[in-house]
This record gives structure tokens, sequence and C-alpha cells, in this order.
């Protein structure tokens, strides 16, 4: 396991791929100036990713753009004909997070003539890390998983070689920063410079990886770090509350509806979680690895033993996640003793 959704550890979750061409819709026009166009993911069940096409008075910005692969930019220049346009017509692409699958074709569009590209600091400063450390990062991350309990076995690059190219963004964006008609809203727990955008416009919030409808966005911890990425995931997805009245545009499936009852679902999804490894604790201290093989995974409940090598590392990664909220917000205790790192609860 090499890299996922931008790198083998900074990845989203349910992401295998493989060589093999994939047919996909076209583009749509979902009124006031916004279109989707679908960007295939060939080999992937996901299928594609949005790119968001938002027509503004200094030129287009494209929301996101895929990653590295003729049959990708193929797509964009289909969709961008179908819906009128061209690439010249582009000012600017702005990137929602720094994984493959969102940021992968910047450098190409960015050589072919699109002049701007921005994304959030925090993602720009992991990119350049991964961009420069891969190799001893994967091994980091494997130790890291070791020292929780969980061995993970070779699950090889899963195709994404070539499909990501560092691209040095031409400004980075802020918070509450406005790009055009967009708003950035940064919603840091599936990547810590992830960012949401507000349209004033018309009502909807893009929402990136960070709101998904019917799949929930991996969240994981892949390293020894300070840091707690369930709780910026939580507090995140209170903070896109009432952001998109008129709907929710996501990377991932189609655009739906009522953004506020999926962020109530994704919050209820991450306590119930919480819950099950609480529940797993009360039997007996437990390392991550030896949690994650009790619990129930995917939309399908499949145990633990029938998930690829690869989701199963995914899902040692968003267990340690989620122990460190319960050990930060006091609800679990680290056990003494040797590695593997176990928990138990608090008295």
């Amino acid at each position: 396991m090499r890299t996922s959704k931008g790198t083998k550890r900074r990845g989203s979750g349910p992401h295998g791929v493989s060589g093999s061409e994939v047919t996909v819709p076209g583009a749509s026009d979902l009124g006031d100036g916004i279109a989707q166009i679908r960007l295939p993911m060939a080999g992937n069940p996901l299928r594609y990713i949005n790119g968001y096409v938002v027509e503004d008075e200094g030129g287009l910005t494209l929301v996101d753009c895929g990653w590295k692969a003729g049959d990708v930019l193929a797509a964009l220049h289909a969709g961008l004909h179908e819906l009128g346009h061209d690439l010249s017509g582009v000012q600017r692409i702005l990137i929602t997070h720094h994984h493959f699958d969102h940021y992968g074709l910047a450098a190409t569009l960015r050589r072919a003539g699109v002049p701007e590209l921005l994304m959030h600091e925090r993602d720009w400063e992991i990119a350049q890390h991964f961009a420069a450390t891969h190799k001893e990062d994967d091994r980091a991350s494997d130790a890291w998983l070791e020292r929780n309990g969980f061995v993970p076995s070779d699950a090889g690059d899963e195709g994404f070689a070539g499909r990501w190219e560092i691209m040095e963004p031409t400004a980075l964006v802020a918070d509450g920063e406005r790009v055009g008609r967009l708003e950035a809203v940064w919603t840091p727990g599936h990547s810590p410079g992830h960012l949401c955008f507000a349209d004033a416009r018309s009502g909807r919030l893009l929402t990136g990886d960070h709101v998904l409808d019917p799949i929930t966005p991996h969240v994981g911890l892949w390293r020894d770090r300070d840091a707690d990425p369930i709780g910026d995931y939580l507090a995140s997805l209170e903070k896109v509350r009432g952001r998109g009245p008129a709907g929710a545009l996501p990377a991932h499936g189609e655009p739906f509806a009522d953004l506020d009852r999926r962020v109530g679902e994704l919050i209820a999804h991450t306590l119930g979680r919480e819950a099950q490894i609480v529940g797993v604790l009360a039997a007996g201290t437990a390392s991550a690895g030896a949690i994650a093989e009790r619990l129930p995974w995917t939309r399908r409940n499949r145990t633990f033993e029938s998930l690829g090598a690869w989701h199963q590392q995914f899902a040692v990664s968003e267990t340690i996640a989620h122990l460190r909220h319960l050990f930060v917000n006091g609800r679990i205790t680290l056990a003494s003793g040797p590695d593997p790192i176990r928990y138990t609860p608090a008295a």
C-alpha cells in the first residue's frame, strides 16, 4: 500500500483502483451558473469524482480536477465542450484538499494554461512533505500501525503510481476568504486543510469529501502525532450546518438536497462508532488492531476479516483516530505496559 487519495496514509477510505477503463455519465447543468463534470476513477468502486464548474465574472472556476490520467483529462475537455466552454475559459482551479483524486491533474492543467491554482495552506504543506518523503512516510505509517496491534501486509500501490503530481498553488486560501462568488469554509478532519465552498448565489455548499452521501469520509490517524482528527471532524460538521440551504454538491456521488440531514447522520454515525469501541473495551483492555477486528465495517456491516488488505489498514487507522478522541475526552485511558498500545475504560 503506497498511496491513497493523495498519499497512502491520507486517503478517505474505500479506494482501490486498477488500470481498467470506466464509463461514467457526462456533464450536468445544475443551474445558477454551476455545472457538474463527472471525472472517471478507473477501477475504483466510486466510479468518478465530481469537478464543479462555476461561472463567475472573472471566468470559470473548476473545483477539484481529478487524478492525473489521460481519460480524466479527456472527460474534462468533453464535459467543458458539452457545457459550451473550453479549457481556455477556466481561470482558476480550487482544490478542496490535497488527495490525489482531487489534486492530481492540477499540474497538467496549469501547464495547459489555467492561470490560478488555490488550496489551503495546511494541505499544501502536506503535499510538499509527501512529495519529498513519501517512502519514509509509508514506513513510518506501517510502524505506527504495528505499534497499535496490526501488522500491515504489502497491499501494493493499487495502481496509483503516476496519478499524482505536485504543483505549487498560485495563492493560498484561508477560512472565510472569498474566491469570486465562493466563500472558503475550512473544515479539517478528512484532511487538515480541507475546504468546503459556500455559494451565496445558489445557496449550495460544495462539500468536497467532508460531507458525502451515502458513504462516510475516512478520518484516520496514520502516525503518532499530537492531533485529534475526529474532534476536528465533528467540529467541522457543526460548522457547516446551515451553510447549504439549497443543498450539497459533494465530490463523490450525486448532489443532494438536505445538507443538515446528512450532517446529523454523520455525527450520529461517528458517535455510534465510539459507543461500539467503548463497548468492546468493556470486555477488556485492547489495542486498536484488536478492536477493529471486532467492529462491523462499511454500510454492509462486513467483518474485518472480509476486508481487503488495503481497507483493513484504513479500518485500523480510523479506529486509532476514534481512540484518540475518546482518550482526549477522558472516556478511556492508556494501559501500562509495552507495545502494542492498549486502552482501557476510564475509571
